[in-house]
């Protein structure tokens, strides 16, 4: 639980916090006159997305995407249609797409194709074991319990959903429709299994991943090259944040006057023209593919952003706060119950915890 809002002299910490920075000169152009970045925001109207009226529960930000249609190859679905799923296993797939904001047909797809919702059990000819066809070292990094009884047993069938839900958004399924795709390839290296997946999810409904479609996808080590934000433009993030001070918290909301994490700093950010993506994954893969890079802790500065998992699980970004005052670990973020100054501290102990400063000249 975060501590309490902070109130006292917000706007006048300004000047104390942006000394903390330092004088060191500032240019907006790197490599040769151009600043390089490996990924740019979509126009939103453009984006490949679905969106969701804000508060709706389905993801932070009310953002979403429907899951891309099967295309060619496919194989096992062009012999075996969609089989009917039994009671239990599909209490599995549902209770796995709550934990982790997946939709089920998705896991339903996959368990399709590995063994038929368990009709098919036996270990596979690479060794590949379980309702949901883990190999041991897979199982290893990403097995977790998802029946309760403290143990994650790769050929129980609740531990082996749960865990595949874990895979997949530790692959990048909710950044968008290549997300989506990239995710199961990883789960099985070829384009005919994707496709015969994306098949038995249509065929079971469809849905929306609760995701952000602008996301620029999981990698990159940032770009060290680019020099900080210059302090003024610091200060005019932090003066329209500390504006917000005070108005609600709201699960999904875009402003004006009600806020969530990534709409908050997106927001502040847009005032000096940098336009972040939507959700706190995707800005952290915005500014890890080219548009910042990542410090380290009791590095960090006035106006870096700091990203943790939080309400999506182990594996995956769900909060993003900007760092207000690195001495005391503060920040300002829309959290809580709204917008206000919060300890960072305990954040650190989180199974995701990073720190990225975003680069002067980007957009």
């Amino acid at each position: 639980m975060k501590m309490a809002v902070i109130w006292a002299a917000a706007v006048l910490c300004l000047p104390v916090m942006l000394m903390l920075m330092g004088a060191a000169a500032i240019v907006s152009t790197v490599s040769g006159g151009a600043v390089q970045a490996l990924c740019v925001v979509p126009d939103e109207a453009s984006a490949e997305s679905v969106v969701i009226a804000d508060g709706d529960p389905a993801g932070e930000g009310g953002l979403g995407f429907e899951l891309p249609a099967p295309a060619t190859p496919r194989l096992a679905s062009l012999r075996n249609p969609a089989a009917t799923i039994p009671d239990d296993v599909k209490a599995h797939y549902l209770a796995a797409a709550d934990r982790y904001q997946l939709p089920w047909t998705l896991l339903a797809g996959v368990g399709m194709e590995e063994t038929a919702h368990g009709r098919t059990r036996a270990t596979s000819s690479a060794g590949a074991q379980g309702l949901m066809q883990f190999m041991p070292a897979t199982w290893a990094r990403y097995g977790v319990d998802g029946s309760g009884d403290g143990r994650a047993d790769i050929r129980d069938d609740a531990d082996s959903v749960m865990s595949a839900a874990n895979y997949l958004t530790a692959s990048g399924v909710t950044a968008g429709i290549a997300g989506v795709r990239r995710a199961l390839f990883a789960y099985n290296h070829a384009d005919w299994y994707v496709n015969d997946v994306l098949y038995y999810a249509a065929a079971y409904g469809g849905g929306v991943v609760a995701g952000d479609p602008s996301d620029c996808g999981i990698g990159g080590q940032g770009n060290p090259a680019l020099p900080p934000l210059p302090n003024q433009q610091i200060a005019t993030v932090f003066a329209f944040a500390t504006a917000q001070l005070g108005e609600p918290y709201v699960y999904g909301a875009n402003g004006p006057t009600s806020w969530d994490c990534s709409s908050f700093t997106r927001a502040a950010f847009a005032q000096i023209g940098v336009t972040l993506p939507r959700t706190a994954a995707a800005q952290q893969n915005w500014v890890a593919q080219g548009h910042g890079y990542q410090v380290s802790l009791g590095q960090e500065r006035p106006g870096d952003l700091i990203f943790t998992d939080s309400y999506l699980g182990p594996n995956r970004v769900g909060h993003v706060m900007i760092v207000f005052d690195p001495a005391a670990r503060l920040t300002i973020e829309a959290g809580g119950s709204r917008v206000g100054h919060y300890d960072y501290g305990h954040w650190t102990e989180h199974n995701l915890f990073s720190i990225w400063r975003v680069g002067a000249g980007v957009t």
